[in-house]
């Protein structure tokens, strides 16, 4: 998540608060929808059905900040 303070940060000064947070709210769903996509094309092989990939635990850490981002954005504006 270190990753995306700093865009956080950018995109809150560009745009401010509101539209900062939503910005980089769909930037991180956006990459969250690449990486799940590759784990879905690497897991349909047989052989590694089995296996529970260590990225899915990363991912639902990105998804909880995307929603706490779009929970305080829509407070904001409210």
């Amino acid at each position: 998540m270190k990753e995306y303070r700093s865009l956080l940060e950018e995109e809150i000064f560009k745009a401010g608060e509101s539209k900062g947070r939503l910005r980089t709210a769909l930037t991180v769903l956006t990459d969250m929808l690449i990486e799940l996509n590759a784990l879905e094309i690497y897991y349909q092989k047989p052989v590694a059905k089995s296996i529970n990939p260590p990225e899915i635990e990363a991912l639902r850490k990105k998804l909880e900040m995307v929603k706490q981002l779009l929970h305080a954005s829509v407070e904001i504006e409210e």
